[in-house]
């Protein structure tokens, strides 16, 4: 398809040089030929004056001859001898004269073919031909008549050469003629050519101008008007043909950003049509794999107090996910931390290469092992902060193209209040719910800390069971997070315990004991009725916080409380915090008892194993001891 720029650009090239080529003919070429032209006429006309001028002196001398043949004592007539000599010195003088013009001439018309590009072979050849015949002509008139005498002049042999010179000069009268004739031909000729072609060049160049105006103008027109009532039918628009390459582009594009409109509005009802991230990112996941081919889809959240970013929610085409939620890598072992100053999307073409040049990233060798190839990376911004990142990830090369990274960004500046409403609500939600647990800690113990050991007891809990991946424990980098939010929340039920009964220093009496075990019923009460509340944001917001403090006091053997539930009928994030409730209480100082050492609490911990705690998890909280350990010298 022909570009109408690089047509455009010839037709203006195209005129200024037939401009100028008329412009030569008119100023140089035409006063140069017409000079030549008027030069060689100029020879002709001498040439035709002198040949005329030989028939006197040839009548003189024949009239004198035949005197003398007449009258042999003629001969010494001085008058007639002096007659003989003037005329024929005349004739001399004339052939030499006929011979510098013929050369004059000849030149005149070699020096006009060459400004005809030598399109006059032919003729000018004819002209040279003669040109020559009549110099020799001349040349020989030249001889005879030097010489001869009054008693040897060949007169009929010089009215011979004579007559040739006058038929010559007649010829070439005529072919002068025609070449004139024919220059000015050429020059018409050259000078319609150039004319009737700029007419083309101005009838191309409106028909172009027509049919923009007729035809493209609407369709641009249409299509804005379509956009604006957020009509995104590329089929309604007036059908237009493409000439140009450029209007190919302008139709590509306006079918590139109706397709685009169109495809967020699908996003937008999306968002109007889920109420859950995890629902809306699968969705949107099934969009964004059919509009753009990516096999996968991330989203990680900026903690700014931790220095980290979070992974949150992830979904792929495949099930080999290495790099899941929970997720975590701090702002300096990562090039994601530039997005927090940049505010900009950008494409990593090929992990593998980026993968050598920092060896050290996990999170990269852990998307490698997926299969991942190439990453779109896009923030998540709100006012003048990123608050997040989300990946588009390819199994192939340098799938991302510019289109693709402008798409991306339109959806996620859809999707990125929902995801900073959905996140931030479940941060503080999990911030007041550890505030509000560390208020209720402190009405039942001496210090503030046993929130914080316990929590990070279970989180390393839990992180050991990740890493062994124990068949029938699913425990993923999710799970772990969970685990790290809502442990805190496992006694926030006690804040329905008279203080009289939890702050007593010696054994409870049995109607106290179970109105201490109530606690249980009421923490899981509280998450039950936020979870009923938060329904439309999260249908498993608080599920954590719901089994863990209404499940963390039961028992391995079924003789715990409140539900009597045994073996792997109890919740496993309830088992988890179970072990490091228990811990911290050994290695904690309590009104009615002093704290055990670490060692004595780890082997209480074994002898509990398969009565009281889940015999699995004793495992791993045992090959995680150093782990146990490190926390225990820190908060001790």
């Amino acid at each position: 398809m022909i570009s109408l720029k690089k047509t455009t650009k010839i037709i203006m090239i195209g005129i200024v040089i037939f401009i100028a080529i008329a412009f030569s003919i008119n100023f140089f070429l035409v006063p140069v030929t017409k000079d030549y032209i008027e030069k060689s006429d100029m020879h002709l006309k001498a040439l035709n004056s002198e040949i005329l001028s030989m028939d006197l002196p040839i009548r003189v001398l024949s009239n004198i001859l035949t005197q003398v043949s007449n009258d042999v004592s003629n001969k010494s007539n001085i008058k007639l001898l002096e007659a003989f000599d003037s005329n024929q010195k005349t004739l001399y003088l004339l052939a030499q004269d006929i011979e510098k013009d013929f050369i004059s001439y000849q030149g005149d018309m070699i020096s006009l073919n060459k400004l005809s590009l030598t399109r006059h072979e032919a003729i000018v050849g004819m002209i040279q031909d003669t040109a020559i015949d009549l110099k020799l002509s001349a040349s020989r008139i030249d001889e005879l008549v030097r010489g001869s005498d009054i008693d040897s002049a060949p007169i009929e042999v010089l009215k011979t050469y004579t007559q040739k010179l006058t038929d010559g000069i007649e010829r070439l009268n005529a072919y002068n003629e025609e070449i004139n004739d024919r220059i000015l031909n050429d020059f018409t000729l050259v000078l319609n050519a150039i004319f009737i072609t700029l007419i083309l060049f101005l009838i191309l160049f409106s028909v172009g101008v027509y049919k923009f105006v007729t035809y493209d103008q609407q369709f641009i027109l249409k299509s804005f008007l379509q956009l604006e009532r957020h009509q995104y039918d590329f089929d309604a628009l007036p059908k237009t043909k493409a000439i140009f390459s450029e209007e190919n582009e302008i139709i590509e594009l306006v079918r590139q950003i109706i397709d685009e409109e169109k495809f967020t509005k699908e996003v937008k009802e999306l968002i109007s049509e889920y109420y859950h991230m995890d629902d809306l990112i699968e969705s949107l996941f099934d969009k964004v794999t059919k509009r753009m081919g990516v096999d996968r889809v991330g989203i990680a959240f900026v903690d700014y107090s931790r220095k980290k970013f979070i992974a949150e929610f992830g979904v792929a085409n495949y099930e080999n996910v290495r790099l899941g939620p929970g997720f975590e890598v701090n702002f300096e072992k990562t090039t994601l931390t530039q997005v927090l100053y940049t505010k900009e999307a950008f494409v990593t073409d090929d992990l593998e290469r980026e993968l050598k040049k920092r060896p050290y990233s996990a999170s990269l060798r852990l998307l490698r092992e997926e299969g991942v190839q190439s990453n779109l990376v896009v923030p998540l911004i709100m006012g003048e902060a990123v608050f997040g990142v989300v990946f588009f990830s390819s199994s192939e090369k340098n799938h991302f193209d510019k289109m693709n990274l402008k798409l991306a960004e339109k959806v996620i500046y859809e999707i990125s209040g929902l995801l900073n409403r959905s996140y931030f609500t479940k941060v503080v939600l999990s911030r007041i719910t550890n505030s509000f647990s560390e208020l209720v800690d402190q009405k039942d113990n001496e210090t503030g800390d046993h929130i914080m050991r316990m929590v990070r007891y279970s989180v390393a809990i839990a992180e050991g069971l990740r890493k062994k991946s124990v068949p029938g424990y699913p425990v993923n980098r999710k799970f772990v997070l969970e685990i790290e939010r809502n442990a805190s929340a496992h006694d926030i039920g006690k804040v329905g315990v008279p203080d009289h009964i939890l702050k007593k220093p010696g054994k409870l009496t049995p109607e106290e004991w179970e109105i201490m075990k109530g606690h249980a019923k009421v923490g899981a009460d509280i998450f039950k009725s936020l979870r009923e509340g938060l329904q439309v944001f999260d249908a498993d917001f608080y599920k954590f916080a719901e089994e863990i403090a209404r499940h963390h006091h039961e028992r391995w053997d079924g003789t715990g409380y409140p539900d009597g539930l045994a073996g792997n009928e109890i919740p496993l994030p309830a088992r988890i915090v179970a072990i490091a409730d228990v811990f911290d209480a050994l290695t904690s100082k309590r009104t009615y008892k002093e704290p055990f050492s670490f060692e004595r609490s780890v082997e209480m911990i074994k002898e509990s194993s398969g009565s009281h705690l889940d015999p699995e998890i004793v495992k791993v909280f045992v090959e995680n001891l150093e782990s146990i350990w490190s926390i225990y010298q820190d908060v001790e």
